[in-house]
This record gives structure tokens, C-alpha cells and sequence, in this order.
């Protein structure tokens, strides 16, 4: 399934109204992200492209091809959110039906290694839709340590088709 990934990721403090990254797509966009090289050498690394999706709403970034792994990163300044609320959210959208597939977006520890970023790089936060047969669900996973924590709160994930 073609999938298109609006990554309009922002992180905010609320407390202090401060944002540390937010990401809009625009001229020069391809310079702050680093694509994977994750599953290039199996055949199975699929190609992102900027373009609008089937919903309108601003361009974003697009998965081209079905049945594919897709990681993307992008760098910002460390922060400390101690004593603080956290948000972080984007936005996804599936133009087709999926059998199986997620769209996670991960708050990754500083310093880890953006071009062999893969589904079992270290990271803070994990959440996005998962979606497998008649499960649809929004994964929430914290991580401290060697320790993941997944939120056991059922939030059921809307599709889109």
C-alpha cells in the first residue's frame, strides 16, 4: 500500500511555549533529513517524494512504493523537558486501504547514528498507528534504560479509506 506520511512533527513545552523542531517540507527540506540505509542492501528500502496527498492539505513526505521499510531522520538541538508537559504529534495519512503497516515517529537519544537508523535504534518516545488485519491500533511505547514502557491504553487508530 502506497501510504501518505505527513510528518508535520513539532515538539512543544507547553509550560514554556518553546518549540524545538517543527518541519513544514520547503525549499531545502532534503538538507535537515537523512534517509537510511537501512534495508538498501536487501532490495527492500523504499523511496520517499514530496508531494500533496490524496486529502489536500499542504505537501509532506510520501512513501512511492507498497510492501516496503521507510526510516527517516532528522537532527535538532538536545533539550530537557524535566518538570514539564511534552507534546508531540504529526500528522499521517493512508490514501489506501492497508492490510498491514505503521507509521511510528520516534524521539531518538542525541547522537545516534542517522544513516543506519532502523527499527531497533535506541530511542526516548515511540507512537503512531499500527494497523494489521482488523487490529488497528496507536502504539505508545517510553523508553528509559534497556526498559520499554508501552502505554496499555487502548486508542484505536481511524483509517482514512
Amino acid at each position: 500500500m502506497i501510504k501518505t506520511l505527513f510528518l508535520f512533527a513539532t515538539i512543544v513545552l507547553f509550560a514554556s511555549a518553546t518549540s524545538y523542531f517543527s518541519e513544514s517540507f520547503e525549499a531545502g527540506w532534503e538538507d535537515r533529513w537523512v534517509v537510511s540505509d537501512n534495508k538498501v542492501d536487501e532490495g527492500t528500502a523504499g523511496k520517499w517524494v514530496l508531494g500533496a496527498g490524496e486529502f489536500g492539505g499542504p505537501e509532506g513526505l510520501k512513501t512511492s512504493e507498497d510492501a516496503r521499510f521507510y526510516s527517516i531522520s532528522a537532527k535538532f538541538d538536545e533539550f530537557t523537558n524535566e518538570g514539564k508537559d511534552l507534546i508531540l504529534q504529526y500528522s499521517i495519512g493512508n490514501s489506501q486501504k492497508l492490510d498491514c503497516g505503521g507509521g511510528y515517529i520516534k524521539l531518538m537519544p542525541a547522537g545516534f547514528d542517522q544513516a543506519s537508523f532502523n527499527g531497533d535504534t535506541d530511542y526516548h518516545v515511540m507512537f503512531g498507528p499500527d494497523i494489521c488485519g482488523s487490529t488497528k491500533k496507536t502504539h505508545v511505547i517510553l523508553s528509559e534504560g534497556e526498559e520499554n514502557y508501552l502505554v496499555n491504553k487502548e486508542i484505536r487508530c481511524e483509517t482514512d479509506v
